[in-house]
């Protein structure tokens, strides 16, 4: 597998080169280190204090709202295929071409690097991104998270990367700008750049397209805060339309000790322990489908936030306190991990792996992905993969501290 090249410019801006000239297109995505979560900070002396959905405005204003139009729309009309969004962490901006790829390098910075900031403008961008928060209302799960996420953090305000209707509402064009300023900077953002491409080409549209970049950049700080492992309550409800009711346990689980690397590692493991110990092929759920408990397979999931890993198992089930409690037994034994079961997950991951090898997207994802979750600016390799041992998964699975939870209800109304 080609290596990927890490160069850093004399204006801290990291740049991250995966060339490929087996490809017949090349992706370009430049990531701004500034998310949902970001909503603390100083800059320029001022402190600032923002509400949920200011990192989700600002993507959608600096697409539309710069000196040269809407530069998804320019290289759209180029046949590239292109978006940008926003996760807690990061925001994204990035097109696939075949032809034309300096001209989407250059488009898509200027569009970037040259926003103008005015009030109308902003109201203009913010009515249907009040569509897009409203379109959320009848998800009962999204209206779940809200009232949920609360309950497990005691110093994290964030809940949602969009944000109320009342929060976008709230942001002023004197927030946006700072936050843009305050993190739209060359040393807090990478660049990624894979498939076919010259380096001499692309590495010289870049560094002449920011010595041109006359922009005077100030000093931004984080409010820093400290998260406890201690979670705020053990237990809510809300009543919303729903088939059956909906159990969902979120465990709160430190893994500030864990290396980079070992994050990866845990990454693989927790697929293996759903689908061990949760999935459909499981003694768990075998016996919960005989006794009608459920009928439906049990939800998995997890987040990274911060330095804890959010572990959430859920299920629409007729009997919450039996299907509760069997959770519980689950997790406190442990004792459904399964060796075959775990090797077969080895010989699928490579064969993905292997798979996609297909699509530059699919190539350069997990990396962008390692980037971003783990700080780890590393690709995955085949023999990650082969050296897991079951004994390691088991060791791993069994050091979690699974014994900060919150339990939840989505509940039927009463007729």
């Amino acid at each position: 597998m080609n290596k990927i090249e890490t160069i850093v410019l004399k204006n801290g801006l990291t740049l991250y080169l995966y060339q490929d000239p087996r490809r017949h297109s090349t992706f370009f995505e430049l990531s701004t280190n500034c998310g949902g979560m970001t909503k603390h900070f100083i800059y320029d002396d001022q402190e600032y204090h923002l509400p949920d959905g200011v990192a989700h405005l600002l993507e959608h204003y600096v697409v539309e709202c710069n000196d040269n139009g809407n530069f998804l729309e320019k290289l759209g009309q180029k046949q590239m295929s292109t978006n940008a969004s926003t996760s807690p962490f990061v925001t994204n901006f990035y097109f696939e071409a075949v032809e034309d790829v300096l001209y989407g390098i250059r488009t898509m910075l200027d569009g970037i690097y040259h926003v103008r900031f005015d009030e109308e403008k902003m109201n203009k961008i913010k009515k249907p991104i009040y569509q897009e928060v409203r379109g959320k209302f009848d998800n009962k799960f999204y209206q779940a998270n809200r009232h949920r996420i609360p309950h497990l953090f005691n110093h994290i305000d964030f809940i949602d990367v969009g944000g109320t209707l009342e929060e976008v509402k709230s942001v002023t064009i004197q927030q946006l700008e700072a936050f843009y300023h305050a993190f739209y900077q060359p040393k807090n953002q990478f660049l990624v750049i894979a498939g076919n491409s010259s380096k001499e080409e692309v590495l010289k549209e870049i560094e002449d397209f920011y010595d041109s970049l006359d922009i005077d950049f100030k000093e931004t700080k984080l409010i820093p805060y400290e998260e406890t492992v201690d979670i705020v309550k053990e237990k809510g409800s809300i009543t919303f339309p729903t088939p059956l009711d909906y159990v969902e346990i979120t465990f709160k689980i430190d893994i500030s000790s864990y290396s980079p690397s070992r994050l990866l590692d845990l990454d693989f493991y927790l697929k293996s322990f759903y689908s061990s110990s949760f999935g459909t092929t499981s003694p768990l759920y075998k016996q919960l489908v005989d006794e009608k408990v459920i009928h439906d397979g049990i939800r998995c999931a997890d987040l990274l936030i911060d330095h804890f890993l959010l572990i959430s198992i859920g299920a629409y089930t007729t009997n919450k306190k039996k299907f509760r409690d069997c959770i519980f037994q689950e997790i406190q034994g442990l004792d459904h991990l399964d060796e075959e079961k775990f090797e077969i997950d080895k010989k699928n991951s490579i064969v993905q792996m292997i798979l996609r090898e297909e699509n530059i997207f699919r190539v350069i994802m997990p990396f962008i992905n390692n980037v971003v979750y783990f700080h780890y600016p590393y690709m995955d390799k085949i023999e990650d993969i082969e050296k897991l041992t079951y004994s390691d998964y088991v060791d791993m699975i069994h050091s979690l501290d699974f014994s900060r939870f919150t339990y939840f209800e989505i509940l039927k109304p009463k007729k």
